[in-house]
């Protein structure tokens, strides 16, 4: 190879890596101040979300863009974003769908079919039928909204209800995307293993940044809401990488201690070790990870973790990329 043709297949690769593959995915529940804060953003910061995204040039694609790249193992796009909404609440038709309209950005849906009537709360079926007749995926989050890990629920059961929920949404709205929501972001190895077994893509509740090699029945996302709806914080999370992961271990969220260790294995890293920052749920502090080598590090919570969801989240800031952050968030269920 001439000097030339090196140097023009030098810069190619350079730009590739300069791109900083990466996709994220918002999670929204209702568009409103008149319903829970926890689950809400205001009509005023879903304005700003929206803004945001344009003006860091990112590409709202519908979230099957996302998922059919990773299932085929194929490199997601730089600027590649995605909008979801759980539960099908009713501010999504009034309020969302007009604002996202006006922008012509993609969104999906998912629903708890059982809980679909007329109400003030919740879409109806008449109100999904005319979203999905306009393109927006529709898409499953079990029967009932149940909780698959805490709900006491056989291995039998939760496969019923969310082979029943995607089957319904077929005879209704002719929509099969196979892509579920677990509820309030609830997950263990075996329900991950029953979406696999029926071909189906995972969304959690926890926050990162996704690429193809990104875990497929359990897919990140940066919650929009509460107290994640601050449009400044946020710019931050939508603009973010994921880490050049080779292994995070454990698999499973069931917790083997009330000090649980997290070990995670790198590719390679683009960040100096001295500003990984990793968080713990309820722990205002970060907590310092202990580096095994130059390319993996544990981290374990200093005090015992509480009840209910905790995450171990961590974040560095890239050294290619110059304002961007790389993130990655594991969770774990203490019942």
């Amino acid at each position: 190879m001439n000097l030339v043709k090196k140097i023009v297949v030098g810069l190619a690769l350079y730009a590739v890596c300069l791109k900083g593959f990466a996709a994220t995915v918002l999670a929204y529940h209702h568009v409103s101040s008149e319903t829970p804060p926890s689950t809400s953003v205001s009509v005023e910061n879903f304005k700003k979300h929206l803004e945001l995204i344009e003006e860091l040039g990112l590409q709202v694609v519908p979230i099957t863009t996302i998922t059919d790249a990773i299932k085929a193992g194929k490199p997601v796009e730089h600027n590649w974003i995605a909008i979801t909404f759980d539960d099908g609440y009713s501010s999504v038709y009034d309020t969302a769908w007009p604002l996202l309209k006006e922008k012509n950005y993609p969104f999906s849906v998912y629903i708890n079919p059982a809980m679909v009537k007329p109400s003030k709360l919740y879409m109806d079926w008449q109100q999904l039928e005319e979203l999905s007749d306009q393109g927006v995926i529709i898409a499953n989050h079990t029967m009932k909204h149940e909780n698959l890990v805490q709900d006491g629920l056989t291995l039998e059961q939760i496969t019923d209800t969310i082979l029943e929920a995607e089957e319904i949404i077929k005879q209704r709205l002719n929509q099969n995307h196979k892509i579920f929501v677990y509820p309030f972001g609830e997950y263990n190895e075996q329900i991950e293993q029953i979406l696999s077994k029926h071909g189906f893509v995972g969304l959690a509740q926890h926050s990162g940044a996704i690429n193809e090699t990104s875990n497929i029945t359990a897919l990140l996302r940066f919650p929009a809401n509460g107290i994640y709806a601050n449009p400044k914080t946020l710019k931050n999370k939508i603009n973010s990488l994921p880490f050049d992961l080779a292994s995070v271990l454990p698999v499973d969220t069931k917790p083997d201690s009330l000090h649980p260790q997290l070990t995670v294995k790198l590719n390679s890293k683009d960040f100096y070790q001295s500003q990984l920052a990793c968080f713990i749920s309820g722990s205002s502090k970060p907590q310092k990870p202990e580096w095994r080598s130059k390319l993996e590090f544990t981290i374990s919570a200093e005090h015992e973790i509480p009840k209910g969801r905790v995450k171990y989240n961590c974040t560095a800031p890239s050294i290619k990329h110059s304002g961007r952050f790389y993130w990655m968030s594991k969770l774990w269920i203490n019942p």
